[in-house]
């Protein structure tokens, strides 16, 4: 039973554009991404799913000198891509993870992961109810249900979020909702890339922690927080942006 990840990134973001390429140190944001993903070490393959627009081509010019696989496809049908990625590759599952996210753990990765694999669902993720800070967002989709949303009449918004229509069609799935309780003291935290004061945050919890040789690690992440109050300040101006008039 393989499994691919896809992790979709864009350089058009319209709140902070050029996010992907961003610096964390002598990385960037989508190679953190990308190498936290792989040492969760439940994939068969894992690639970048970017779009063929031209504001995307500094990206992929990086991920090939990075020996990064990626796969171009739509701008704003992302679903699309994910459907790409199947004519490349023969898997059960297919897991998305946004290049947004540079802190995920790839310990929360391979729970997801394998709590999905373990309970053969069509859907699965730990976004549902949340436990943890929001930047560890998983997602798992069964490679016949991901195709059969073809058959849907789909939103923009739907193509554009992927899993949007399973989501807010939960009675068509079989869907499971992952919800380990980690221990965590700061599960508020916005650990996700939007806006700049997350880049700041970010930045600020990478060097803290001396990222550059470490894998992320949610509990130290959560222990710094504990320990210095005034980091939350940093971005908690900010609002996450809501679909359909319901925060993801």
């Amino acid at each position: 039973m393989k499994t691919i990840c896809g992790i979709q990134a864009r350089m058009s973001s319209s709140r902070l554009p050029g996010k992907s390429l961003l610096s964390l140190g002598e990385e960037t944001v989508i190679k953190r991404v990308y190498e936290n993903v792989v040492l969760s070490n439940v994939f068969d393959n894992v690639l970048v799913l970017t779009s063929t627009d031209r504001t995307d081509d500094d990206l992929c010019e990086y991920l090939n000198n990075e020996n990064i696989q990626y796969l171009r496809g739509s701008l704003n049908n992302v679903l699309s891509r994910y459907l790409d990625a199947l004519k490349l590759f023969d898997c059960s599952n297919v897991v998305r993870i946004t290049g947004d996210n540079p802190l995920i753990d790839p310990n929360v990765i391979k729970d997801v992961v394998n709590f999905h694999i373990e309970n053969n669902f069509d859907y699965s993720s730990n976004i549902i109810n949340r436990f943890i800070p929001r930047g560890n967002d998983v997602e798992c989709i069964k490679q016949k249900a991901l195709i059969s949303l073809k058959k849907y009449k789909l939103t923009k918004e739907e193509l554009e979020h992927v899993t949007l229509f399973i989501r807010k069609n939960s009675t068509f799935f079989d869907v499971g909702s992952f919800e380990k309780d980690y221990g965590i003291e700061n599960n508020d935290l916005r650990l996700t890339l939007d806006y700049k004061e997350d880049y700041e945050l970010i930045l600020k919890i990478y060097k803290e922690l001396n990222f550059k040789n470490e894998r992320n690690n949610l509990g130290k992440i959560d222990k710094l927080f504990s320990h210095n109050k005034k980091l939350k300040k940093i971005n908690s101006t900010v609002k996450q942006t809501k679909i359909n008039k319901q925060t993801w």
